[in-house]
């Protein structure tokens, strides 16, 4: 069976757009408050109410742990939505300053809303499974780690410029075009070696490198997103997973493994090989002590998925850490080099879960403001 890299995804001009923050959902309420329709007002009464909303609301969603405000003309109220109690005392000081009676607006328990992003948008903090961008191509950010070396991330050695060997490749997230942005930058990529393969191939245990952050940028250890569905073709985050756990021990495993990659979002099919070696098609490169993940029934790999982390759910959300994607066999089946080999190519690593919270994902920051120059200032548009 040949295989082959599934991740340089080829960014083939700068105009491609890119997916942008998904509308929020519309707020929930659990457990309501004094939700019981109003006998119907007057218009003078809600003309009242539409007069007073305006500041009623800028002073209550000034409050922490409040989330929306809205006019409800079917219902004749006011209607304020809170993440839990403690706002509630403030907003009612505040509505009776203004002269509101309790009747006339409604305090009810709503979920926070939060922007949805997609694993090709902008995060900041960075976290795992999301996209990267480097040269013309694009792979996934594999995960990020505490070393010796300083605090990096880890992705695929065919997510450089040049597999195998160090020649300081540079990296956006999700793509320069969106933020120009450097976040950090290769310091670690074997060379392949000769020693230890078949005839007339060179070969590593791991196909893996990593890149130093720059200081200003902020990471997330222990995170990796986590989209609404899994083996669904969903790439809207919806919260994260935690790695709790790392395998630093075995290149031996079995049962389900999951992934996250900026391509086919969060998947997952079952081990059908344990440390395989594979010869990667097209190329004399022999990848040694390899995972073979299979799901006959679904897409679990594509094109700039390589450098997706690999992981076995623990309990809920929380996970183990097993290794780096870099391949596929067609879109059913795609194969991961172990942590263990990883480490024993790059040093040790800690990627488990730091509190650094999972972030999430940010529109573009804004372009800078343009400073006129020349005698007639045209020079902005």
């Amino acid at each position: 069976m040949k295989f082959s890299t599934p991740s340089r995804f080829v960014v083939v001009s700068s105009a491609l757009l890119f997916a942008a923050c998904t509308d929020a959902p519309a707020p929930s309420a659990p457990s309501v408050r004094d939700a019981s329709p109003s006998a119907e007002r007057s218009q003078v009464a809600q003309d009242r109410l539409a007069s007073l909303f305006p500041e009623a609301s800028q002073e209550v969603l000034a409050l922490p742990g409040t989330v929306f405000a809205d006019h409800d003309e079917v219902r004749g109220k006011l209607v304020f939505g809170v993440e839990n109690d403690n706002p509630i005392p403030g907003i009612q000081r505040a509505l009776a300053a203004r002269g509101l009676s309790s009747d006339e607006y409604v305090i009810e328990h709503a979920e926070p809303i939060r922007m949805l992003a997609t694993l090709r948008d902008r995060f900041r903090p960075t976290q795992a499974g999301t996209q990267i961008h480097f040269g013309g191509y694009l792979c996934t950010m594999g995960f990020n780690v505490d070393h010796a070396g300083g605090r990096s991330f880890i992705t695929n050695s065919h997510c450089t410029n040049n597999q195998g060997g160090v020649e300081g490749t540079q990296y956006y997230q999700p793509v320069s075009s969106v933020d120009p942005t450097v976040i950090a930058t290769e310091v670690a990529d074997p060379t392949y070696s000769s020693v230890g393969c078949s005839r007339g191939k060179v070969c590593r245990r791991s196909d893996s490198s990593r890149e130093l952050y720059d200081p200003n940028i902020e990471s997330s250890r222990g995170v990796i997103a986590k989209t609404t569905g899994v083996n669904s073709g969903s790439l809207t985050t919806s919260g994260f997973f935690t790695i709790t756990e790392q395998e630093n021990n075995t290149s031996s495993f079995s049962g389900r493994v999951d992934k996250v990659g900026r391509t086919t979002g969060w998947t997952q099919g079952t081990v059908t090989g344990t440390c395989v070696n594979v010869n990667v098609s097209g190329s004399n490169i022999q990848q040694l002590c390899q995972t073979l993940v299979t799901n006959n029934s679904a897409a679990i790999v594509g094109a700039g998925d390589s450098g997706s982390p690999a992981f076995q759910i623990v309990s809920g959300d929380n996970v183990r850490l097993v290794g780096i994607l870099w391949g596929g066999g067609g879109n059913t089946q795609f194969v991961f080099s172990p942590l263990k080999n990883i480490q024993e190519e790059l040093g040790a690593v800690i990627a488990t879960y730091d509190g650094s919270g999972g972030g999430g994902g940010t529109e573009p920051p804004p372009p800078a403001p343009c400073i006129p120059k020349g005698k007639n200032g045209n020079n902005c548009k």
